[in-house]
């Protein structure tokens, strides 16, 4: 049982860490790769769904 509750501990703790961080550094990648090419890029639409979907997981623990 102990080891099925620091299971879903650790799961929490690392996804309410690692989430926001993945989240900011895949948005500042596509800001500065829409900058650089002066628009959209399929690279920076990319890391705008990695953006958004770890935006959706941080509410999703909210």
């Amino acid at each position: 049982m102990w080891a099925l509750v620091f299971r879903r501990l650790r799961l929490i703790v690392v996804a309410a860490v690692l989430l926001p961080v993945v989240s900011s550094i895949a948005r500042r990648l596509a800001e500065r790769v829409e900058r650089r090419k002066a628009g959209p890029t399929l690279g920076s639409r990319g890391l705008r769904a990695v953006e958004s979907a770890a935006t959706k997981g941080r509410k999703l623990l909210r």
